[in-house]
């Protein structure tokens, strides 16, 4: 056993539930309650849960998802009046950078999603903004127990916090609309400098007083008395020039392009998110991912690169599975890889949970919390395993779901579960809950000389999100931990082409 592994493993109380993990200890008792409870089991006892979640726990807070049929961002956007070739060009950073005119257009959809265009800001600020979901709330109880070791979201909308969350419990994988940076000047400001902008549906312009940069002088500005400062008579003066010791010069304001916290495509991922994974690494116990198709890397990896011996538990409307990498190199330590060999065979997830999620979470917080998850559990929500379902003869009636959707699922269906909105995998040709419905190439960028990769990524499979272009790979590989590490070959994503929208106005 490798040392990390045994380390990790020594450093863990006995759990209940081992892997393999099996939800029913009879078969014959094979029904949604006894599921359930199993569900619970696996998470019996574990106190460093953790949580990655998706678009889809904000759903029911007003706040769309992405790709959801009829429903989604990308699905409901008007990509011509927007002025796009693509939804996708919405959240591109070339795109954002030659014109931020359609994103914030659209951004007071993304700020404000409970607000009508006839509202006033400063009387609806906080009534329109989105309030957190039942799920969100299930991380708050997660914390209050002390079992939730950290929670990775792709959203960026900040219910996790405000739903009781502490900050140091979280990650923000694309970032956060909580804040702004000024793509000139480089300055943070807060959501509340840009939100009267946003609820206008103009460009936010940053507002910081910078020196005259054909100045010479060096010498420290001195600030005037709070006295002139406070005076209206005196505002032209403060407003256009600096004093320093025995100089005065004009200054300038930025009027630079304020550019939303969030990870737009073409992006690097932040450093925050590495960090802690490789921290999270060899504490954490269990899994559970809610509310996302998986599809947008490198948080699609995470699964793949957290131990594989702890439970996982998925809370989607459908199924969904991480993509596998290809093995590339034939440097492996037999021995590392043996210890993180994966027990499952033709399933992912433990516990396939589908439905809408505050549903879902409302049953799972029931057995999980009991009397603390008072103030979640609103209702009863019915549910099927789709074992019990598939078992019904064609001609049956089936209370929720239709037998003839879900009968070509190759997951054991004893561990699908399904709930209102649960969405069964397309009936086309050759489609199968083997994988994603969706895929993205990636877009990364090389540790060893910073570029952006194009053609093919080498991935290592034991560090999240160590990437090499195929020019660095051959020298960075081997010094890369000895050359113990595995690489796997990944498509990049194509470059961005300036053709793909040639209307785009240009901005300085």
């Amino acid at each position: 056993m490798s040392s990390s592994r045994k380390n990790r493993v020594e450093g863990r109380p006995k759990f209940p539930a081992q892997p393999p993990f099996y939800l029913f200890e009879n078969q014959k008792e094979e029904n949604i309650e006894s599921g359930m409870t199993g569900v619970a089991n696996l998470l019996k006892g574990r106190k460093n849960i953790v949580v990655i979640t998706g678009a889809g726990i904000s759903v029911s807070s007003g706040i769309p998802d992405f790709r959801s049929k009829d429903i989604g961002i990308y699905e409901t956007l008007d990509v011509e009046d927007l002025g796009l070739s693509c939804p996708e060009d919405l959240f591109d950073s070339h795109f954002f950078q030659e014109d931020p005119v359609p994103f914030y257009k659209f951004a007071k959809s993304l700020y404000f999603p409970n607000c009508d265009n006839n509202g006033d800001l400063a009387k609806d600020r906080k009534r329109n903004r989105a309030r957190p979901s039942d799920s969100h709330k299930l991380l708050a109880l997660l914390e209050q127990q002390s079992r939730l070791l950290r929670c990775y979201t792709q959203n960026i909308d900040g219910l996790e916090q405000e739903a009781g969350v502490s900050a140091k419990k979280i990650v923000y994988a694309h970032g956060s609309l909580e804040w702004a940076t000024c793509l000139s000047c480089k300055q943070k400001v807060a959501r509340s400098e840009i939100e009267e902008d946003v609820f206008a549906g103009r460009v936010a312009r940053c507002r910081c007083i910078l020196p005259d940069s054909t100045s010479k002088t060096t010498a420290r500005p001195i600030e005037r008395s709070s006295r002139k400062r406070s005076n209206p008579s005196h505002t032209e003066d403060s407003s256009d020039r600096i004093r320093t010791r025995g100089v005065t010069r004009k200054a300038r304001t930025c009027n630079g392009v304020l550019k939303p916290g969030i990870t737009f495509f073409g992006e690097t991922l932040g450093e925050n998110v590495r960090r802690a994974l490789e921290i999270d690494h060899d504490k954490v116990d269990a899994l559970i991912v809610i509310g996302t198709s998986l599809s947008v890397a490198p948080i699609s990896k995470v699964i793949r690169y957290l131990p594989p011996d702890i439970p996982r538990i998925l809370i989607n409307r459908s199924i969904v599975h991480p993509p596998s990498p290809e093995i590339l190199t034939d440097v492996q330590d037999e021995r590392d890889q043996e210890d993180e060999k994966d027990f499952r065979e033709g399933y992912v997830f433990d516990a396939y949970l589908l439905g809408f999620c505050d549903d879902i979470i409302r049953v799972l917080a029931r057995s999980l919390f009991s009397a603390e998850a008072n103030d979640v559990i609103k209702y009863q929500t019915e549910g099927e395993l789709l074992s019990v379902v598939a078992s019904k003869k064609e001609d049956a009636k089936c209370d929720i779901h239709s037998i003839e959707d879900w009968k070509d699922v190759k997951i054991p269906h004893n561990r699908v579960f399904l709930f209102p909105g649960a969405l069964a995998p397309p009936l086309t040709s050759g489609a199968s809950d083997d994988a994603s419905t969706f895929s993205y190439r990636e877009v990364a960028h090389c540790d060893g000389c910073s570029n952006r990769i194009e053609g093919t990524i080498r991935k290592c499979l034991s560090c999240f999100d160590y990437d090499l272009c195929t020019t660095c790979y051959p020298t960075f590989h081997k010094k890369h931990f000895k050359g113990k590490h595995v690489f796997a070959s990944e498509a990049a994503a194509p470059p961005f082409s300036n053709s793909a929208n040639s209307n785009a106005k240009q901005f300085v």
